[in-house]
């Protein structure tokens, strides 16, 4: 009897270990760790921010861009440039809807592109596979995969100021 017992409580004690996995999460859920952080100021609440605003990330190539203009409720146009030099870039006009961390962006401006990206808060980034179609915003040898920019700027204000090449506001309306 003993041995079932022990068994008993092996299996008991192997069970209580085991946490809910990650994909299964929800976005209302957050580690403590993670919202000491957020308490303390150290990393924002991404539940509570907007994606209206002005993002950037600059390199040797040139400045990437990303602008939205618009509110969760009632969704967001936008616009990006991901520049690889004098004269090669990615560059287009569209608009998105965002859930949580998850932002679902169709670019419309050429072909119809559409995909999901991920928004912590401070920064926006880009899968690493994207649509054939959303080629058709790049020139040669440029592509939008897997660029990521970070937010310079809140508020549709500082994304109307936002410039492209092609574009000169790549945020005009909201």
């Amino acid at each position: 009897m003993s041995r079932i017992a022990a068994l008993s409580l092996i299996l008991l004690l192997a069970a209580c270990g085991q946490g809910q996995p990650e994909a299964e999460k929800t976005v209302a859920e957050l580690s403590p760790l993670e919202q000491a952080a957020i308490d303390a100021g150290v990393i924002p609440d991404a539940r509570n921010v907007t994606l209206s605003g002005a993002f950037e990330r600059r390199s040797d190539l040139g400045t990437d861009r990303f602008c939205a203009v618009g509110n969760d409720e009632n969704g967001y146009q936008v616009g990006m440039i991901a520049v690889f030099g004098p004269e090669t870039k990615c560059e287009g006009l569209g608009e998105a809807e965002r859930d949580g961390e998850t932002v679902r962006i169709t670019l419309n401006s050429e072909d119809s592109c559409s995909f999901s990206a991920r928004f912590d808060g401070v920064e926006l980034e880009l899968p690493g596979s994207l649509p054939e179609a959303c080629s058709s915003y790049c020139s040669a040898r440029a592509g939008f995969e897997g660029v990521s920019f970070y937010m310079i700027g809140e508020g549709d204000a500082v994304a109307r100021s936002t410039s492209g090449r092609d574009f000169d506001n790549l945020c005009p309306g909201g």
